[in-house]
């Protein structure tokens, strides 16, 4: 449409000669039919020969849901752990009516709940046994998705540094079940990565894995990971500290 055509609709319209009609609920239904399927050129082709409503007329009459990618994206999952030292003490929580602050290893062997005097002296007992300990370091497992600085807190448990590599084992093992079979990699994401541990060392990847697509061309790579593909990481203070101690140990005095 011209300049000179405009003016003269200009013109019309002043002298209510020119009324424009609008577009029907039809004609809206169209135009957003052939925007699916064509898309945005077949719309603007027959927009000019058929003078259906153009892709601007349809946003501005038409309300379309948003939907945010964030919400569905799966990213990645790196889960860390490590540990923080604690005061030896207990704590008294008051809506449980329970005890805490004894380790998790021997946590079991005491009733932490009070429901009554003997509740207190026999955890009380216990602990001057030593039968239960008071934690000496909290050990925690959090989660980190790949593209964001966030962390989040999964896993939280007091220590009395008295548990071996199966207790370990088998805390590490109970994280990643579970991550799985809540559906968690669902919604979140799947594993990518672990904290090392032998638990990760289980299965060598197969040729058909696009894992093992990455993988194959980096010569000296691991290539074993645990079930679901969840592969192996280092804390590298941890390893530059172990090397630091055996350097020392070995250097002549």
């Amino acid at each position: 449409m011209g300049i000179g055509t405009i003016l003269r609709k200009i013109e019309e319209a002043l002298e209510h000669s020119y009324k424009p009609h609008g577009y029907s609920n039809k004609a809206y239904d169209l135009a957003l039919l052939v925007y699916c399927v064509g898309g945005a050129n077949l719309l603007h082709a027959l927009n000019q020969c058929m003078c259906i409503p153009s892709l601007c007329s349809i946003h501005n009459n038409i309300s379309f849901p948003h939907i945010s990618a964030g919400c569905t994206t799966l990213r990645g999952v790196t889960l860390l752990t490590d540990e923080i030292a604690l005061e030896q003490a207990t704590v008294y929580f008051p809506l449980s009516n329970s005890v805490g602050g004894l380790c998790w290893k021997h946590a079991h062997l005491a009733d932490p709940v009070f429901n009554t005097h003997g509740s207190a002296t026999q955890i009380a007992s216990k602990l001057s046994l030593g039968e239960v300990h008071l934690a000496k370091e909290m050990t925690f497992v959090i989660a980190h998705c790949c593209g964001e600085d966030e962390t989040y807190p999964l896993l939280t448990v007091p220590s009395c540094k008295e548990e071996d590599h199966a207790d370990w084992e088998k805390l590490l093992e109970k994280v990643i079940d579970t991550w799985y079979s809540n559906d968690t990699h669902k919604n979140i994401g799947p594993l990518w990565s672990f904290a090392g541990h032998k638990i990760l060392m289980q299965h060598q990847l197969d040729e058909s894995s696009q894992l093992y697509a990455i993988l194959s061309n980096l010569p000296g790579i691991n290539q074993y990971t645990r079930k679901h593909e969840v592969t192996l990481d280092f804390n590298y203070k941890h390893v530059f500290k172990s090397k630091f101690i055996f350097v020392a140990t070995i250097s002549p005095q």
